[in-house]
């Protein structure tokens, strides 16, 4: 087998594994979703951020499972794991996105996990609402299974578009129906399988944001930085769209 070969055979493994992974930690915390307990992060008190017991439980099964099966990767989680790499690669987990909603059943919340090389994200794995949404650089999107194709033609002003609060307003004088972020990764998975014409987010991690924006990259959609150039992790913020919608989007990133 030719070494490209063998790269991409890898890159499809530890996408499946990835994709059973959050798979499995879905469904444990949707199970353990109706006792679940808040508890406020002491460093961030005045943000409203909180933990749960169910977010370090999965965290800590993620970095077992990574130990066991690719024990030389490393892993920066969310709430307290950062082992290092010495392999070059490093996964990244947020094992609850969407925390105050899943604690309170408020709205959407899910499951992520991406691998990265540098600032590069190689795949993505996110398990939202039931569903499974995977991505590996270069290989295409998918949801449950199936492979995500979004239109490349014109948008016509009138579709829904995520944004952070400050932006409502501005995407609802251009014409757009603004819906404010609540999930990150479960918002972006509903870009890429073109339930949502785009997103415009000022600030974002690769933890939810920037590692799901490869469902989106590689479903067909358009993803920039803020200016409109190649984004990576090291990215500020991104604009994610429908190929056709992205330059009117991208005309609501304040100038400064």
């Amino acid at each position: 087998m030719s070494d490209a070969g063998q790269s991409t055979t890898d890159l499809m493994d530890a996408l499946a594994f990835a994709g059973d992974l959050v798979s499995r930690c879905g469904q444990e915390a949707a199970q353990r979703q109706a006792g679940v307990r808040e508890q406020r992060k002491p460093a961030e008190a005045l943000t409203g951020s909180v933990v749960t017991q169910v977010d370090l439980d999965l965290e800590r099964a993620v970095d077992a499972a990574l130990a066991e099966r690719f024990p030389e990767d490393g892993l920066v989680g969310e709430e307290e794991v950062d082992r290092p790499s010495t392999s070059g690669r490093t996964w990244v987990v947020d094992p609850v996105d969407g925390t105050l909603n899943f604690a309170r059943r408020l709205g959407p919340w899910s499951v992520v996990l991406s691998a990265w090389r540098g600032d590069t994200c190689e795949l993505v794995a996110v398990w939202t609402g039931g569903v499974l949404y995977t991505a590996a650089r270069g290989h295409g999107a998918r949801r449950d299974g199936e492979v995500l194709a979004l239109p490349a033609t014109d948008v016509e002003a009138g579709g829904i578009v995520r944004a952070p609060a400050a932006l409502v307003a501005a995407v609802a004088a251009a014409g757009w129906l603004p819906k404010i972020v609540e999930s990150s990764a479960a918002e972006v998975a509903q870009v890429a399988d073109g339930r949502v014409t785009g997103t415009v987010r000022l600030r974002g991690d690769r933890r939810d944001l920037h590692g799901p924006a490869l469902l989106v990259a590689e479903a067909g959609g358009t993803v920039t930085d803020l200016d409109g150039g190649p984004w990576d992790g090291a990215s500020s913020g991104l604009v994610l769209s429908t190929a056709g919608a992205h330059a009117a989007l991208l005309e609501l990133v304040p100038r400064t």
